[in-house]
């Protein structure tokens, strides 16, 4: 049977999983949905480029799968009433605020989808559009990227095992390599939604624990742009879970000396990581350790593994062979804990996570 895969939305993150879908077996269709034509072909020229088996890993990915030799059918489609026909599944990456409408129109159609995050532009949605997009009963996956990263997993494992004994506190950190594009501040989300919400994501399902409350704090440091917009550079929080538990986070942007994301759990019996390895940006100051050789560029070097097995998990969802980890409801604790980040900063205390209704 053909499988026939669209992409909605061909920015960065468009790209990515187009390159990346495009490069998995069983994949005889990769169809690029956008509204303008032109840019539609320019994206199929560039993608095409970037598959074409000169390409150096730069550009295919450097776990990019071995064994394809021919890639599939791109194909384009400009987004109208029928852009869902004839698709088996659809990765939507556009602009937020299109989300929660090409969502229900894919998946009202049956078509399974993986939703890059947040499902809607206002948090404050995700409760009714989760309610709503689980009862149409077709397959969906938000895409917390992180939940399919082996590190991650093999991390909650160990946790959920007992054999770390008392979980005593988590440091977590999300610090970005470069600046956001100016022009992307004013719609991002901010700090705490769009950089820091995979944080928010990630703990409480490594613990399997409901978060009580969070005391936030941040600052803008050396870039005007964000404080134009109301936005952070450079933030820090503590979550308070029920067993209380703390998880110290902390998140930035512009970090030099390269992309830092990981997560260190410290149990009264072991202490485990994930995302401390030899691209890790941080130079010991101890005699005689060496400095990395070399550190991650950006978030998706830093988790191309993770975004290949999303990809892998997605088209074993469509097949029958696997469930979404990542359902819309998966999020609303990430929402719930966004939300209140802000709510104290505004307020300068600990804001209780009961204190915000959606």
């Amino acid at each position: 049977m053909s499988t026939r895969i669209g992409v909605v939305g061909l920015g960065r993150i468009g790209r990515m999983h187009a390159r990346n879908i495009a490069q998995e077996p069983g994949v005889d269709e990769l169809v690029l949905i956008g509204r303008t034509e032109g840019k539609l072909e320019d994206a199929k020229a560039q993608l095409q480029s970037e598959l074409a088996p000169e390409a150096g890993p730069d550009l295919r990915g450097a776990h990019a799968p071995a064994g394809r030799d021919n890639s599939p059918v791109i194909s384009t489609v400009v987004l109208t009433e029928d852009w869902t026909d004839g698709l088996d599944g659809v990765i939507i990456a556009s602009s937020t605020h299109t989300h929660p409408e090409l969502a229900r129109t894919a998946l009202t159609a049956g078509v399974p989808v993986l939703l890059e995050k947040p499902i809607g532009l206002k948090l404050e949605e995700t409760a009714a559009l989760s309610a709503e997009f689980e009862a149409l009963d077709v397959p969906i996956m938000v895409a917390y990227h992180r939940r399919y990263d082996e590190g991650f997993q093999s991390l909650r494992e160990r946790i959920h095992s007992g054999d770390m004994g008392t979980i005593r506190v988590i440091h977590s950190a999300g610090h970005d390599h470069f600046h956001v594009d100016p022009e992307f501040i004013p719609t991002s989300g901010g700090v705490w939604r769009d950089l820091l919400i995979h944080e928010f994501d990630t703990i409480p399902w490594l613990l399997g624990e409901r978060p009580v409350s969070i005391y936030a704090s941040g600052s803008v440091l050396d870039e005007q742009a964000y404080a134009d917009s109301g936005d952070l550079d450079t933030a820090t929080a503590v979550i308070t879970f029920e067993s209380g538990v703390q998880a110290l986070i902390s998140g930035a942007r512009n970090i030099a000396s390269g992309q830092d994301v990981n997560t260190v759990v410290y149990g009264s019996d072991a202490a485990y990581a994930a995302g401390v390895d030899s691209k890790s940006p941080v130079v010991s100051t101890e005699p005689g350790v060496s400095p990395p050789e070399s550190t991650y560029a950006d978030f998706v070097e830093r988790f191309e593994p993770a975004f290949r097995r999303e990809i892998r998990h997605f088209l074993a969802v469509i097949d029958g062979d696997a469930t979404s980890l990542t359902l819309p409801s998966d999020g609303i604790v990430a929402a719930r804990l966004a939300v209140a980040a802000e709510e104290s900063v505004r307020r300068g205390i600990p804001v209780r996570l009961d204190e915000i209704d959606f």
